[in-house]
């Protein structure tokens, strides 16, 4: 069975009607068979890295590449171009998911295989991390601290793209090295870890000056 398909739309702030624009799209995911996981206007999406830029997000998912994605792909970027303002440029982007026997050659990453899966009451959170390195032998320790951290809040990562060729832009530029999206119990989940002392004072001093990142948060809706 192929992987999982992940589609990531962004939208700049200044979009006039985000709202209806993203429930647009969701509705153009559904009758292609695909699944929302999320969507929400900046208002409601929470910057956690410093230097995040506040945007209206969509995250959608399909079973496995196929027709009824690249239909769905193709007529939200058709309906995105007269919908938003001349000077700005919708993000769409495409990643395979991690398959459902997570990663048995790294089993230190958590993933579905790895994590009991949540129930969706209350709504889950999603965590999406765009970034690239500079020093990856200091990335490496930060993720050794962060992972079992994930694990102990029930998170767990369901795109974890690494490689080049990995993520495709539909729309926009794709110019980073790292794309991954983490589920999360709930909101209060991930929010624990990211404020709480061990990763603050621990785990991000351990990134500083090793590359750049942008991580949003925002509830799941299916």
């Amino acid at each position: 069975m192929a992987n999982p398909s992940f589609l990531f739309v962004e939208l700049a702030t200044e979009h006039a009607n985000q709202v209806g624009v993203l429930k647009q799209l969701a509705g153009v995911v559904r009758s292609a068979d695909g699944e929302v996981l999320a969507w929400a206007p900046p208002g409601r999406i929470s910057c956690l890295e410093p230097g995040t830029v506040a945007a209206g997000i969509l995250l959608a998912r399909w079973a496995e590449p196929g027709g009824a994605m690249d239909a769905a792909t193709r007529t939200i970027v058709a309906m995105l171009t007269p919908a938003v303002l001349p000077h700005s440029t919708p993000l769409v982007l495409t990643v395979n998911g991690l398959p459902r026997e997570g990663l048995p050659e790294m089993m230190e990453i958590p993933t579905i295989a790895s994590v009991p899966v949540a129930p969706k009451s209350p709504p889950n959170a999603l965590m999406v991390i765009r970034g690239s390195v500079s020093d990856q032998a200091r990335i490496d320790g930060y993720r050794d601290v962060i992972l079992p951290m994930l694990k102990e809040r029930g998170g767990y990562y369901e795109v974890f793209a690494l490689q080049p060729d990995e993520v495709t832009a539909l729309s926009g530029q794709w110019t980073e090295q790292i794309f991954a999206i983490s589920r999360w119990p709930r909101r209060a989940n991930a929010e624990d870890f990211w404020y709480s002392e061990r990763y603050q004072t621990v785990a991000i001093p351990r990134r500083l000056g090793a590359g750049h990142f942008s991580v949003h948060l925002l509830d799941a809706t299916d």
